[in-house]
């Protein structure tokens, strides 16, 4: 079992790495593998506060030689999730063990732990946005009905999805999708995606009458807007 630590890159982007201890080793050395594992190799002796700190001096080095290999570069992990909407921040540790099983522990202090074979970004994001969609749920079903009342708008009923392209839509039937990601967003924009999706309720198309109607209920929609769009490119889930 060995533990993975995260390597701050470039802003909020963290690369994951490991320490792998050697006896042949005589330096420390950084090792980059054709799939992209990052890690550093560590002479017996040597202290591990040594590596890490040898591995973050050298983190200019290693941004520049993971951008040159051919792989999915979602694979950054996130050391924390944001969630602007309810004004938390919860930190990630993840923990690498034998099992095939990947578990996510929701800690004191903000704190989630994601234990298992973490190396499938693709599972563990699933893992992280299912968190997310039971997170969501509640906190979206008090805003909408709230947002509905005050609006004069009915809607029949509300899923939470994880999608990566849609934030939320309104069938014939009046029921709504919304996407657990808008946890990510500050108040007024996931309030405008969901007064968007109300208001779709009775106009089912973007015309002027659609927009007129968005524009009643929210003022500010083309900022929120304009928000939700450039905050949606920096999200990594």
């Amino acid at each position: 079992m060995s533990e993975t630590y995260q390597l701050q890159l470039a802003g909020d982007n963290y690369y994951p790495y490991k320490l792998v201890k050697s006896r042949r080793a005589k330096y420390i050395r950084i090792k980059i593998s054709s799939k992209g594992e990052l890690s550093v190799v560590l002479p017996r002796g040597v202290p591990e506060k040594q590596a890490h700190s040898f591995i973050h001096k050298k983190s200019k080095w290693v941004l520049k030689n993971v951008k040159n290999i051919s792989f999915d570069q979602k694979a950054i992990f996130p050391s924390y999730l944001d969630l602007k909407l309810l004004n938390e921040r919860w930190d990630i540790k993840y923990i690498e063990s034998d099992s095939n099983v990947i578990q996510l522990l929701e800690k004191t202090d903000n704190n989630l732990e994601v234990k298992g074979k973490i190396d499938d970004w693709e599972l563990v994001k699933k893992i992280l946005n299912n968190w997310c969609k039971t997170k969501a749920k509640r906190i979206f079903t008090i805003m909408i009905e709230n947002l509905a009342e005050e609006h004069g708008f009915h809607f029949n009923r509300l899923s939470i999805r994880s999608q990566k392209t849609r934030w939320g839509s309104c069938s014939m039937a009046k029921n709504i999708n919304l996407n657990c990601k808008l946890l990510f967003m500050p108040a007024n924009v996931a309030e405008y995606v969901m007064i968007h999706e109300l208001c779709h309720t009775i106009e089912m198309n973007h015309s002027s009458c659609f927009w007129r109607l968005v524009e009643d209920c929210d003022a500010d929609y083309k900022s929120n807007r304009a928000q939700l769009k450039k905050l949606g490119k920096a999200l990594i889930l």
